[in-house]
Parts: structure tokens; C-alpha cells; sequence
């Protein structure tokens, strides 16, 4: 046998063996994978997008928990389900989830899938003058403009392609849905064994869904020398004891009404700051997270903190960066809101065929 095999010999005798599979793409933006599921799980049918992330929790939930579980996946890998546009002018939806939930939105994935979209062709922004789905900016040839469909809403997206090799995206720009303030000052009761803390200080920002925004810089918190393991571990009781001890809701949407996220944030200067956003199955985001960078310029702005004219530059536990600024104001319900302009870059990492051998013990995967 010829030790080096032909990749179409190995894909005919792949796909022979399997003829039922489901293809990915994937790619990571400033470090934290997604896995866009681009083929092998048909249309998915609703009206809304959250009628369509209901459908697929409900039919093919094991398809979620195998792609983000060992051995396919791990617990930190964030997968979307690629879905029919439902809003007028979108190019595409998507349907976000890991190893533990369907989050309501992610702003790295969105950053991924369209990276990976529209570098493999798979969105043509020449379909006709009357295709308003993508079109060239009227100020900047570079830039293409679409919108993507979410549970959380339609999301606005520029996409600049590279001047030197226009088959190539250098970053993506995503403008928020609506954020707020939903609570300040609030204080939780934790175990002494955290730090041997007695209480913690949160504040509560909802970018589609609720987030615990933690201050590094209040008195007792020292996690500058903690592990990563430590920051998580926090991370997630801080999560349970928010949803334990506080009761949150959004004020449009009766479906969001828990808390999800822990963000430790530190602003460090009048532009710029880090942070640690932890999450789902015990996952930290090696990115400067979309949602979390929202979070992050909302709480600023209501604390006074942060001018809407002001780029801010938010890095994550790679220092790996997202540029970012107050785009405008609105209103969620009665509370006063923003919409945050972000920007990254995605890379893309490989092409793959997941299948499910009959005789598979772990079918869904596992968690260790």
C-alpha cells in the first residue's frame, strides 16, 4: 500500500462507508473556535428564528451534543447551525449552541460564519441591483454589507475584504442589538471559600441574554494570579449564585430570564481594558467575546465611564483584541439602551465530515 493516499481516493471510500454526514466549517476569531454547520441536517422550518433554535433543540439536539462534546468536539467549542434568512434583505441565519446551551447570540461565531461564508464563496455579493441581501458599501469597495438573522434579532454586518486578495476577508464589524443596564450594585452572597470573599459585587448587562459583570478592581478580588481553572470555576459559581439570588428579565422577551454569563472586567485606561468572559459547560472564552465587549462599553457608558465617541480596544486571556464603540442610542422596553459597534477578525481552520458509526458507544458524545 502507498503510504501516501490520494485525498479523493480516501473521500470515496469515506463518504461509500458513511453517506450520511454532516460538513462543517471551522474557524477561530482571536482564538475561540466555531463550528458552522454548513450541510447534512436539511431545512430547518420556523417562522423566527427562535421558533427555529425551538426546532432544533427539540429534533436535533444530539447533533448539538455531538459536535460539541468529545471526542468530535470538547466543552469549550461553540458551534451555529447555518438557517434560512426570515428577515427581509438577510443573507442568512444563524442558530448558536455548546456543549451546555443555545445561547441567544454570539458575537465571535457571527464574526466566523461570516468570514468562512464569504471566503468560500458560499455568499455572492453580484446576485443583481434588485439582491439587497449583500452590496458593496457606497462609501468603501471593500466593504461588504449584509445582515444576519439571530434569535436575539437582525444583526447589521460589514465585512472588509483585504484590498490585496478581496477573496479575503481582514475583519468583521457586527452592530449589537439593543443592550442595557438591567441592575447595578449588586451585591451576592458567596461561600468564603471564593477567595474568601463574603460578598461580590455585580453589576447586570443584558446583550441578548444576562450577564454578571464582575470588577476586578473592587476590594478583595485578587484573581490577577489565579488559573484559568480558578477564573472558571468562579466564573460558573458566580453564575449560580446570580440565578440563585436574583431573579432577572427581559422586559420584551420572557424567554431571557436568567443569567448566563460571568464577565471579569478590568477598564484599564479611557480606551482600552481586558476581561475574562466564562460561560455554558465551564468554558472560558479565549476571545475578547462580541456579547461581552457589548457588555462591557454599555456598563461603561452608564457608569459615566466611556464617551459614545470613544474606540475602545477590549482584549481577552490571549490579548487578542476587539475595537469597539457606541453606535447609538435606544430604548429596551423602559430601560435606556445601546447598540455597540465591534469589530474583529476571523481565521479559518479546516473542512469537516462528522459521521455516526451505528456501533458508537458515545452517540452524544461525553463530558469528562
Amino acid at each position: 500500500m502507498n503510504a501516501s493516499l490520494r485525498a479523493e481516493d480516501v473521500s470515496r471510500a469515506f463518504f461509500t462507508r458513511h453517506p450520511r454526514r454532516v460538513q462543517t466549517v471551522d474557524s477561530h476569531t482571536g482564538g475561540e473556535a466555531t463550528r458552522l454547520i454548513v450541510s447534512g441536517i436539511g431545512l430547518i422550518p420556523g417562522p423566527s428564528m427562535t421558533e427555529k433554535r425551538c426546532w432544533f433543540q427539540q429534533n436535533l439536539d444530539p447533533i448539538r451534543l455531538r459536535l460539541t462534546r468529545e471526542p468530535r468536539g470538547h466543552r469549550d467549542m461553540v458551534a451555529a447551525a447555518l438557517t434560512e434568512p426570515v428577515s427581509p434583505g438577510a443573507a442568512f441565519g444563524l442558530i448558536y449552541m455548546d456543549a451546555c446551551r443555545y445561547p441567544h447570540l454570539c458575537g465571535h461565531a457571527t464574526i466566523g460564519a461570516v468570514t468562512s461564508m464569504l471566503e468560500l464563496g458560499l455568499l455572492d455579493p453580484g446576485r443583481g441591483p434588485n439582491d439587497t441581501r449583500i452590496q458593496p458599501s457606497s462609501e468603501d469597495p471593500f466593504i461588504l454589507t449584509l445582515v444576519v438573522d439571530t434569535p436575539s434579532g437582525p444583526l447589521p454586518v460589514e465585512a472588509r475584504l483585504d484590498p490585496a486578495d478581496t477573496s479575503r476577508v481582514s475583519s468583521v464589524t457586527l452592530t449589537s442589538v439593543p443592550a442595557f443596564v438591567f441592575a447595578e450594585n449588586v451585591y451576592l452572597d458567596v461561600p468564603p471559600r471564593l477567595f474568601g470573599l463574603e460578598w461580590l459585587r455585580v453589576d447586570l448587562v443584558c446583550v441578548g441574554g444576562f450577564f454578571a459583570m464582575v470588577d476586578l478592581d473592587q476590594p478583595g478580588l485578587e484573581i490577577d494570579t489565579a488559573s484559568s481553572r480558578q477564573i472558571i470555576d468562579l466564573g460558573m459559581e458566580i453564575i449560580h449564585l446570580a440565578n440563585e439570588q436574583v431573579r432577572v428579565h427581559h422586559p420584551l422577551r420572557p424567554d431571557v430570564a436568567t443569567v448566563d454569563v460571568t464577565e471579569f472586567y478590568r477598564h484599564t485606561g479611557r480606551c482600552e481594558g481586558h476581561g475574562f468572559v466564562v460561560y455554558g459547560e465551564s468554558h472560558l472564552d479565549r476571545s475578547p467575546c462580541g456579547t461581552g465587549t457589548t457588555a462591557k462599553l454599555t456598563l461603561l457608558r452608564h457608569k459615566g465611564l466611556l464617551t459614545d465617541d470613544t474606540e475602545y480596544v477590549n482584549s481577552g486571556p490571549l490579548r487578542t483584541t476587539f475595537t469597539a464603540r457606541v453606535h447609538e442610542q435606544t430604548t429596551v422596553g423602559d430601560y435606556p439602551a445601546v447598540t455597540v459597534r465591534f469589530t474583529g477578525s476571523s481565521h479559518l481552520t479546516g473542512l469537516h465530515e462528522f459521521v455516526l458509526d451505528p456501533n458508537d458507544p458515545f452517540p452524544e458524545g461525553y463530558l469528562l
